[in-house]
């Protein structure tokens, strides 16, 4: 992780909030975002990372400071996945034994699947494009497991090595949701999407 997402690690997590998420989650929260079929205000996602709370963004605050670092790779990754999607490289967390832990990430692409979890049915989690998000939907376990019908056995010899399609998967997600999230910017009524985020 680059110094700034260090820190925003830290500033979550590092003060006792254990119900606050860290970089990885919020990396995969922000790639559900993206490449989600409908735009997601920051309003309705932002408080999911401040334990259910929208964050005072006074001058000079972590929480600015946290909230501005979230912004940035948010609008990296949208351009990243527009612009080059063969370059896009999520954020996952090490363990003490130097083993990628990919369940944090998985989480928080599952809370912004959750978000709107209609739309991705219509356009994904229910149809035959659903394999897609296999990689991703492998480490979701409990309350957000989305592959009901894959025995556990399965999922795990998958999490061995299905840390290495995520990107791949979330590149293809995006694919097939942008003319969904294309045909609700077109209509007037809807909130229009915002190509990038600011405070």
């Amino acid at each position: 992780m680059t110094d700034a997402f260090a820190e925003l690690d830290e500033i979550l997590r590092g003060t006792g909030r254990t119900d606050a998420i860290g970089m990885s989650a919020i990396d995969g929260l922000i790639a559900a975002l993206v490449a989600a079929p409908s735009f997601v205000h920051p309003d309705e996602w932002i408080p999911l990372i401040f334990s259910g709370r929208q964050p005072p963004l006074h001058e000079n605050s972590p929480e600015l400071r946290a909230v501005k670092t979230i912004f940035k790779r948010y609008n990296e990754v949208s351009e990243i996945l527009a612009d080059r999607p063969a370059a896009y490289r999520p954020i996952f967390m090490t363990d003490g034994e130097g083993s990628i832990v990919v369940r944090d990430w998985a989480v928080g692409f599952a809370l912004g699947i959750a978000l709107r979890s209609k739309e991705w049915g219509r356009c994904i989690l229910l149809t035959e494009h659903r394999q897609v998000l296999v990689p991703i939907l492998v480490y979701c376990e409990g309350e957000l497991d989305l592959l009901p019908d894959m025995p556990a056995a399965e999922k795990r010899r998958r999490q061995a090595t299905a840390h290495a399609e995520i990107a791949q998967a979330v590149a293809d997600a995006r694919n097939i949701c942008n003319p969904y999230r294309a045909a609700e910017a077109r209509q007037p009524t809807k909130r229009r999407r915002a190509g990038r985020t600011h405070l």
